[in-house]
Parts: C-alpha cells; sequence; structure tokens
C-alpha cells in the first residue's frame, strides 16, 4: 500500500473520493469532526504524511481550525472544494507553515460512479508542485488541468455553475422529457437530472463563494433579455403584418 491519505470530511464526496484512493493503491483514513460510524479518533492525523478536506466550503474554515492541531508539520494539506479563490486563501491564512494546494476533481459520484480514470482535475500549486501530490494524480489516472485560483473560479462561472443555473431553472419551471422530444432536448433532460441529483447546498455554496459568478450570472441573464426582446420584436413584427 501507498502512504497513508487522511480525507477529513467523510460525507458524500469524501466517502467517495476515498474508495478512489484505495483503488489507486492508497491506505485512506476517514476523519470527521462530526464523528460518525467508520471514523478515526483525530489524534491519528499525525500519522496521515498528506491531509485531505473534503467539507463543503462553509465549513473549510471551522474544519482546519478543529483540526490544525492533530497535523502532523510536515504533512502536505489539499482542499477539493469546487471553487478555488476563497478556499486557496483559507488554506494561505491559516497553514502558512504548511504544504498546501488546492484541488477540484471535475467529477463525482454522479459523473464516475466507478473510476475516476481519464476524468478531470483541477490543480493549483500554491507553491511549487509536490512529487507526493503528482504521484498520487498520476495514480488515480486523473487529467491534470493546472491553473491559477482565479482562472479556476472564472472558468467555472462560465462552465459549471451557469450548467447548473440553467438545469436548476429547467427543473423550477418543470420542464422534463415529452414524447415528442428532440434528441438535444433528451441531452439536455439527462443534464437536468444529474445537475438536480446534487444537493441544493452544491448549487448555492458554488455561485456565492466564487466572486466571478455575479458578473457571469448577470451578464447571462442580460444576452436572455436580450434574446427574449429579439423574439417579441419578431413576433410583433408577424403580427403587423397579419392584421395590415
Amino acid at each position: 500500500m501507498k502512504n497513508q491519505i487522511g480525507i477529513i470530511g467523510h460525507g458524500r464526496f469524501g466517502a467517495y473520493f476515498a474508495t478512489q484512493l484505495r483503488n489507486a493503491g492508497y491506505s485512506v483514513c476517514a476523519f470527521d469532526i462530526a464523528g460518525g460510524d467508520g471514523v478515526l479518533p483525530l489524534g491519528e492525523l499525525k500519522k496521515c504524511p498528506m491531509v485531505i478536506y473534503a467539507v463543503p466550503i462553509r465549513a473549510l474554515r471551522i474544519a482546519i481550525n478543529e483540526t490544525i492541531a492533530f497535523l502532523s508539520p510536515s504533512a502536505i494539506v489539499l482542499d477539493v472544494c469546487s471553487v478555488k479563490m476563497i478556499p486557496c486563501g483559507i488554506l494561505n491564512e491559516l497553514l502558512p507553515g504548511f504544504r498546501r494546494c488546492g484541488l477540484h476533481p471535475l467529477f463525482g459520484p454522479q459523473s464516475a460512479p466507478n473510476s475516476c480514470v481519464g476524468q478531470r482535475m483541477a490543480v493549483c500549486w500554491l507553491e511549487s508542485p509536490y512529487p507526493e501530490v503528482q504521484e498520487m494524480l498520476g495514480a488515480l489516472g486523473v487529467k491534470v488541468i493546472e491553473c491559477t485560483p482565479e482562472e479556476h473560479d472564472r472558468q467555472m462561472a462560465e462552465s459549471q455553475f451557469l450548467t447548473h443555473f440553467i438545469g436548476r431553472a429547467a427543473e423550477a419551471c418543470g420542464i422534463q422529457k415529452v414524447p415528442l422530444s428532440t434528441k438535444t432536448h433528451d441531452d439536455l433532460m439527462d443534464i437536468v437530472e444529474i445537475i438536480t441529483g446534487n444537493s441544493v447546498d452544491l448549487f448555492h455554496d458554488m455561485a456565492v463563494h466564487n466572486p466571478m459568478v455575479a458578473p457571469a450570472r448577470a451578464k447571462f441573464l442580460a444576452a436572455m433579455i436580450q434574446v427574449d426582446a429579439q423574439i417579441a420584436a419578431k413576433e410583433a413584427a408577424v403580427k403587423d403584418h397579419c392584421t395590415s
């Protein structure tokens, strides 16, 4: 077995990622500040040369503050939040003496339930690349995309967030698969099904904790209003033509 990796946060994604790491040959120890079945006492954290915080962004600061005393001073500390500017800022603020790195697995239990091999992983090196982390990523078989936290959040605002934004709006409208459906509509409904299978809290986290989302959302909504106005103008022109 490879070196031990500690995962703090034994929720849905934490448990899933622990399985992926075990499949890659690592010995994984699960920890959770709330306790629960299958987790170890926090004192065991000192035995882990690499520690991954798999907690929601809203809980990251609390989780670090409640576990920092149990970390080995030589540990590499990572997070897997779906946004990166704020989490990486928290890592830099609270853990200046540790080697640290921000990760965002662009996959999860729904999109890659059996294996993460070939899936994409955003990596934000906060210092220099660490061989231990590079080895772990290689063992997982993921496609690494290196970026700054700022570039990550800009791209996520225009990709992940807008996809979830559209999916949540479609769900709120009651849009669903129908017998007279096009292939593209079926594809959209498949995406909506995946998106709405995630928690609303995850959606809110990726929205309110990404500073790049507000301008991206405003730009998208303005474009929707513009497109709607174009359709309205065409409707008015057709009506005038039919009544003249």
